[in-house]
């Protein structure tokens, strides 16, 4: 019994396996290899130039600055200009302003209104009576806070509204 014309060599015959190895072996890649490669390098060269000459600018229209972000220490909420923003839950949040004086409880992570209102860090009311915050599209560049005021963001819906102002 001889040799099969299958197995360990793959699934070519002896003869055919043995030439197409030749060929493989014998073929020259040629210079569009190499072009091509350096056409690659430079896309991704010119790519990564972009990036950063468009990524180290501050935001541009419809974005303003609103102020210093350090205005509202970490683990509050006040005002930063005109723009009510939330640093309680480890990111900064920009509103429209809301009636009255609102304030952060840490011990509960909401925002608490004296006459009972109670929201979520995202603007959710969840106690007391009234509408839910209008937050605003913003980013924080170089310290400084940008919020757009011409498109605000969908309020969210109310929640239970059960909930009551754990500081006092």
């Amino acid at each position: 019994m001889g040799e099969p014309d299958f197995g360990p060599r793959g699934y070519l015959p002896q003869r055919a396996a043995t030439r197409a190895r030749k060929i493989v072996l014998r073929e020259q890649m040629g210079r569009g290899w190499l072009l091509a490669a350096l056409g690659a390098t430079v896309l991704v060269a010119v790519a990564g130039l972009v990036f950063l000459l468009v990524g180290s600018r501050a935001p541009g229209e419809p974005f303003s600055p609103a102020g210093p972000v350090e205005a509202v220490a970490q683990g509050d909420a006040g005002l930063v200009g005109d723009t009510f923003v939330v640093r309680g839950a480890g990111s900064v949040r920009a509103f429209i302003p809301p009636q009255g004086r609102v304030r952060w409880c840490a011990r509960t992570d909401r925002l608490e209104a004296a006459d009972g209102r109670v929201w979520t860090a995202d603007g959710r009311l969840v106690g007391g009576t009234g509408e839910s915050l209008t937050p605003l599209r913003s980013t924080v560049f170089e310290g400084t806070l940008y919020v757009d005021r011409e498109t605000p963001v969908p309020s969210p819906a109310p929640g239970d509204r059960s909930a009551a102002p754990g500081c006092k």
